[in-house]
């Protein structure tokens, strides 16, 4: 599954006050209409359990210019997972989960089922909003066989 490269998202969540969030490679499209997507996510992590409770979550899609934040959601930066939002421009309005401010996409989300298969929960989730970067020009940052990538146009 390494060789599956994978565009590099942000998965947050929030439930009480409080945030959670994961670097996450394995989230798709469902449907057009209506629109939905899904994101598999770890249900031993604090994400899936806010996730779970809040029934909210948000998937920022990163740049080439987020790979330290990506690094940093994933556990591989050293920092304690408390400390994952700070340094970066995040909102999210009451009850939502929090946004990326420069993210090239974020698409905020409702909970509308989890499938628990294995290791990992399914979450499905019904888009409500999308908010796209004024800075898309950003290469997208990818991730295969244990590195960071950016697509580089064909032509």
């Amino acid at each position: 599954m390494r060789r599956l490269g994978g565009a590099v998202n942000i998965v947050t969540a929030s439930h009480d006050g409080v945030w959670a969030g994961l670097t996450a490679t394995a989230v798709t499209s469902l449907s057009a209409e209506p629109p939905r997507l899904l994101a598999c996510v770890n249900r031993q992590g604090a994400t899936y359990d806010t996730i779970s409770k809040g029934r909210k979550l948000a998937v920022n899609v990163l740049g080439v210019q987020h790979k330290d934040l990506a690094m940093r959601f994933a556990g591989m930066s050293g920092e304690p997972e408390t400390k994952r939002f700070e340094g970066a421009r995040w909102c999210a309005a009451e009850g939502a989960a929090p946004v990326l401010e420069d993210a090239l996409v974020s698409f905020g989300c409702d909970v509308e089922n989890i499938m628990d298969v294995g290791s990992h929960g399914i979450v499905i989730g019904h888009i409500h909003s999308i908010k796209v970067s004024p800075e898309a020009d950003y290469s997208p940052l990818c991730y295969v066989d244990g590195n960071w990538a950016q697509l580089n146009s064909l032509g």
